[in-house]
């Protein structure tokens, strides 16, 4: 038996602020500004008018905002349109759409 898909938990909503340790068990999205390190057990968003500033750990990492700091993706990292990454970049598998910018280094291949 199947399980129905969920929506990611959001603990920073656009327009907020968070300044600290963000763990989500499972996964999580992000909208607001984070000052701080963020961890996901499983898939992380973080959202078009997101900003994040700190190291990011998740299985997946989404990001269509902009992050300050190191990102290891266990399983896939993808960039979207309009994202952009200051820092390292670690993830087996990396996909950068047109439009997403790195200023940085990435590290593809298994962690």
């Amino acid at each position: 038996m199947t399980r129905p898909a969920r929506d990611p938990i959001s603990l920073v909503p656009e327009g907020r602020h968070f300044e600290g340790l963000v763990v989500f068990f499972g996964d999580g999205a992000l909208e607001g500004d984070v000052r701080g390190e963020v961890r996901a057990s499983g898939s992380l968003r973080l959202g078009s008018n997101s900003r994040v500033t700190g190291p990011v750990y998740a299985d997946e990492v989404e990001l269509t905002g902009q992050l300050e700091g190191d990102v290891v993706a266990r399983r896939l990292a993808k960039l979207t349109e309009g994202a952009t990454l200051r820092g390292t970049l670690s993830s087996p598998k990396v996909f950068v759409a047109d439009g997403a910018r790195i200023q940085g280094a990435c590290r593809i291949g298994s962690l």
